[in-house]
Formats: C-alpha cells, sequence, structure tokens
C-alpha cells in the first residue's frame, strides 16, 4: 500500500524500514555522523515525535482510537480522515488549542536494490537533506 501513494506524498518511518520512494528513513551508521545527514535525522525526527504527539491527541479525545478498529483498512483510512478533518475543525473554531508547525513534503523518484533484493531509494531523503543545508538548518546545540 505504501508503495502506491501518490505523488508528493510518503509515510516516515525509522531505521527498522529500508528507505524508498515512499518511506522515508533517517540516515545510520556512520552516514549519521556527516552534519547535513545528522540535521535531516534530527528534523525527521522531530516530524515523528509531533505525529505520535497528535496521534495521542486525538485518541484522548475520541475514544473509538483507544481499541483497535474492527473494519477493513479501507474504511479505517477513511474513519482516519473525519477524525482529522473534525479535530481541524474544532481547531479551527477555537475547542482545542494547539501549536502545529507546518511541515512541507517533496517527493522525487529513484531506485536502487540492495543485495536482499528490496528497492531503496535515497533520492527523496538526500535532496530533502539538501533543502536543510540551503535554509543553514542545522542540529540545534545542546545547552
Amino acid at each position: 500500500m505504501i508503495q502506491k501513494l501518490p505523488p508528493r506524498r510518503f509515510v516516515i518511518g525509522d531505521n527498522a524500514y529500508v528507505c524508498s520512494e515512499t518511506l522515508l528513513t533517517p540516515f545510520s551508521g556512520r552516514e549519521k555522523n556527516d552534519p547535513s545527514k545528522d540535521a535531516f535525522n534530527f528534523y525527521l525526527s522531530q516530524l515523528r515525535i509531533r505525529i505520535e504527539q497528535t496521534f495521542g491527541l486525538m485518541t484522548g479525545r475520541w475514544r473509538i482510537l483507544r481499541q483497535p478498529l474492527q473494519m477493513k483498512l479501507r474504511n479505517a483510512a477513511k474513519v482516519f480522515m473525519c477524525i482529522t478533518r473534525l479535530y481541524n475543525f474544532c481547531i479551527n473554531e477555537g475547542n482545542i488549542s494547539m501549536n502545529n508547525s507546518e511541515d512541507s513534503e517533496r517527493e522525487f523518484m529513484h531506485s536502487n536494490v540492495d543485495e536482499s533484493g528490496i528497492v531503496q531509494s535515497f533520492v527523496l531523503r538526500n535532496i530533502l537533506m539538501q533543502e536543510l543545508v540551503n535554509c543553514r538548518l542545522e542540529r540545534p546545540a545542546l545547552e
């Protein structure tokens, strides 16, 4: 299903997954020592944290999300879209207070096949990393 995402859409995963044109993962190993790749990892992590917080807030507000959804996956996606739209409506109407930052998304396609035969794509990740460099965004210094 992830591989069939439309253009300019992608999923964010952790190092347990293989980076592809529709699944962004952090750099690992020696690669993450490069400052620009470290910055990419930091901002990707911040985005994942924000998504997890959003799920936590919505789960607290709508009890249907506190248990496994007993429905087909395509219907679960529709229910989730309704919940997110209702949640945004509540925010806009002042019923929920939120401080959200908007993150831009980009999609570029290029693939590689590793020794396991899994298709990998690093171009999107590299382009986003370069955007961070162009914007002079780095991992914030520890205080």
